[in-house]
């Protein structure tokens, strides 16, 4: 496995994590249930979801949000120690935006961004070396601790360290499943869940980037 997290960690995380895993479920309808809502306009005064944030890219520069105005944001949360969640999750990422790119209509209008969730670990050297292996385009954000959790705030991202053993770099990190589609304009479109496969997703995007969406591209049906 790479990096520090040991097989026996794995072990003991699936005996303690039981917990932590119900309480994420929970979490993770709750944050459902705030996105539709966003999307459908129900309620007075809900929550906004996404926002401006100002991070480091895999390359060490600056990278605030303000800088990808004029493309659409394609966005995952995760970390680069993820045993199998991530890895899958970018494999979906790196289909769709393969398939857009290679669409006279959305190509290079799109930009797969992968954001930490694990600054302590994921600096830009890691995060260069990790996200060579998926997709050429697709870039890699970090930064501070609070930028971060300012980031996963924003977008209502639910986290949670599990620490495995007395090392201070052995643990995992539990976390929300979910692609994020923010506009041109820098305003939150659509989520997508872990249920849709990448072709459902990857028609979803094209729709909206393509201004050919209607009611049923919305994620009432991508809840993952």
């Amino acid at each position: 496995m790479k990096g520090p997290v040991s097989w026996q960690s794995v072990g003991l995380l699936a005996v303690v994590g039981g917990g932590v895993l119900a309480y994420y479920k929970n979490k993770d309808e709750e944050r459902k249930a705030i996105i539709q809502a966003t999307i459908h306009g129900k309620g007075v005064g809900r929550p906004a979801i996404g926002g401006d944030f100002d991070l480091i890219d895999h390359h060490g520069k600056p990278r605030k949000s303000q800088d990808f105005r004029g493309k659409w944001m394609f966005i995952y949360f995760g970390f680069t120690y993820c045993p199998d969640i991530c890895p899958n999750e970018l494999m979906r990422m790196a289909e769709v935006i393969t398939s857009l790119d290679r669409d006279k209509e959305t190509a290079g209008l799109v930009e797969p961004i992968f954001i930490t969730i694990d600054p302590e670990r994921d600096g830009p050297v890691q995060l260069k070396a990790y996200l060579s292996d998926w997709h050429p385009r697709m870039i890699g954000l970090t930064g501070t601790p609070h930028q971060i959790a300012d980031a996963c705030r924003k977008f209502r991202v639910y986290y949670s360290k599990a620490r495995l053993g007395t090392d201070p770099n052995d643990y995992l990190l539990d976390h929300s499943i979910m692609f994020y589609l923010v506009d041109d304009k820098g305003e939150f479109v659509d989520y997508f869940g872990k249920s849709l496969s990448a072709q459902d997703i990857l028609g979803k995007v094209r729709a909206y980037v393509t201004g050919t969406s209607d009611e049923s591209t919305h994620s009432d049906s991508s809840i993952g």
